[in-house]
């Protein structure tokens, strides 16, 4: 009788337990990613007070047409949404939410600036909807 190592039928089936396996690792995973990224959700809606801010437009070429707050802050760079002080704080928690993706997700270089560039835009919806966005104190109790 020959080796079952030499039959093809059972190195297939082999490999298909690995792989499977290896798509329940990654299954799980993603799960525990999904569930870092609602927590940091929900911090970000922590830090969006329920105040209105200034709802003033701002002017953008023709007369009829206007930039919002959010619209100043989507074309903002960030160093000039950083030097702006009705965007700085938005900036700010832009930043913090980079940051906590790397340390959350050090294996994935690029979450960072996925998790900022989603953050960028949600913030910037916040503040088209009257929301205001608290700059983020430290906490000198560490």
């Amino acid at each position: 009788m020959s080796d079952d190592s030499d039959d093809p039928v059972m190195a297939l089936l082999a490999t298909q337990r690995a792989v499977l396996a290896a798509v329940e690792n990654l299954a799980g995973q993603v799960e525990a990613m999904q569930g870092k990224v609602d927590a940091m959700g929900g911090v970000l809606a922590k830090l969006v007070a329920d105040s209105p801010t200034d709802t003033t437009k701002f002017a953008k070429g023709g007369a009829d047409s206007v930039m919002t707050i959010g619209d100043r802050f989507r074309g903002a760079t960030p160093d000039e949404a950083a030097s702006d002080p009705q965007l700085a704080a938005a900036q700010a928690q832009v930043m913090a939410m980079g940051e906590l993706a790397r340390v959350q997700f050090p294996h994935h270089p690029h979450m960072p600036e996925l998790v900022r560039r989603a953050g960028r835009e949600q913030i910037a919806k916040l503040l088209d909807a009257g929301k205001s966005i608290r700059r983020q104190e430290p906490n000198d109790e560490r």
